[in-house]
């Protein structure tokens, strides 16, 4: 039976920890409960088409993640979990001013090839609003001029998604220990985690600790280059209209989200010199509450929730890190995901089980951890 220990109980080490448990794997989850954790605080976007451009296999990445969400709903209902937080709202990416109007030809263009090489799934078919069509449709988008509606894009809070994860590893026999962890290294091979609880032997190792991976890699001679960068997400109840808003997003700032109960989500803040402070700010709320007012005006009739607050696990050229650590014999990084965690993290889990399992799997190059420089031995 393989043995493995996953560093990390967010979203990522949460799919990792199910789907090697249900393929009869030994599994042991470490994770030492910090504040902070980006998953418990992210509610996010489950699309392959954004405001920016990216590469075709960055494309092609986020269109396998997206049906990969369909495929772990599908599981999440087998298994008694029905509220799951998945629901198919669509988006729209809505224009403020003239050059924004332009720009909105360009995403709608870009959107349509997409789909025609990759199919609707996770999108549907893009429509360009006008600014009296927007206001017919979505009433609450009165100062908008125009938009570019995606009628399939999804949304999900991500600590629930986590915790169904959980459940379901916890049912297929994985284990999960409060504790902080530490590598144990032997010869340049990860042979296991050393934490309070004792001495976890295992064949393969998984960080997936977040905005803590670089610390707790260091052992190993490998570092990741893993930093923190806070995101803070505010949560409004607006009575009467909240649970139907769609997805809202806007070019170079905020996104809205809905849920049930007239629930409204407002993120988020990008804040790359935070360190590890998983504080609530006066400047970061007031950012988003005066551009999510400039969207919705409504919204500043809303009833105050609360702040979310998560340490994103940022890498340095953007993109995550999954795969076999360079170097390294038995450890595997699922980590550096940064405001994509959500959209890719179940997926990465998902190849990265296979991987360890001894599957033959190729790890799409924009996420490839291997494109990390391997440590220097003296």
């Amino acid at each position: 039976m393989t043995r493995v220990v996953v560093i990390g109980s967010g979203i990522a080490g949460a799919s990792v920890a199910y789907h090697l448990a249900k393929a009869g794997s030994d599994v042991v989850v470490v994770d030492d409960a910090r504040p902070g954790q980006a998953t418990a605080a992210g509610a996010g976007i489950i699309t392959p088409v954004g405001i920016q451009p990216v590469s075709a296999a960055k494309s092609e990445l986020m269109f396998a993640a997206v049906a990969h969400y369909v495929r772990l709903v599908e599981q999440f209902v087998e298994g008694g979990l029905a509220e799951h937080s998945y629901a198919a709202t669509g988006e729209l990416i809505a224009a403020r001013d003239n050059d924004e109007l332009r720009r909105l030809a360009e995403v709608t263009d870009r959107a349509g090839s997409l789909i025609r090489e990759h199919g609707t799934a996770g999108v549907g078919s893009p429509e360009l609003l006008d600014h009296s069509e927007l206001r017919r449709r979505f009433p609450l988008l009165s100062t908008a001029l125009g938009a570019v509606w995606l009628p399939e894009v999804a949304r999900v809070d991500g600590r629930v998604v986590r915790d169904h994860l959980v459940t379901l590893g916890r049912r297929g026999g994985a284990r999960f220990v409060e504790s902080t962890g530490e590598l144990v290294v032997v010869d340049s091979r990860v042979t296991g985690v050393r934490c309070a609880a004792g001495l976890f032997e295992a064949d393969h190792v998984v960080v997936a600790a977040g905005a803590w991976s670089s610390a707790l890699a260091g052992a190993t001679g490998f570092d990741p280059q893993v930093y923190p960068q806070r995101g803070q997400i505010v949560h409004l109840r607006l009575p009467g209209g909240g649970s139907d808003l769609p997805v809202v997003s806007v070019f170079g700032g905020i996104y809205l989200l809905s849920f049930p109960g007239d629930r409204i989500v407002i993120g988020a803040t990008r804040e790359d010199h935070s360190g590890y402070a998983a504080s609530v700010t006066a400047g970061g709320v007031d950012m988003l509450l005066r551009k999510a007012f400039g969207v919705v005006p409504r919204l500043s009739e809303a009833e105050w929730l609360e702040v979310r607050v998560g340490l994103r696990p940022a890498s340095r050229d953007g993109e995550p890190l999954v795969g076999p650590a360079p170097g390294v014999e038995g450890l595997w990084l699922a980590t550096g995901f940064g405001p994509q965690g959500l959209t890719l993290a179940p997926y990465s889990g998902w190849l990265l089980a296979r991987a360890i399992l001894g599957e033959s799997v190729e790890f799409p190059v924009p996420m490839a951890a291997t494109r990390l420089a391997a440590p220097v031995r003296s």
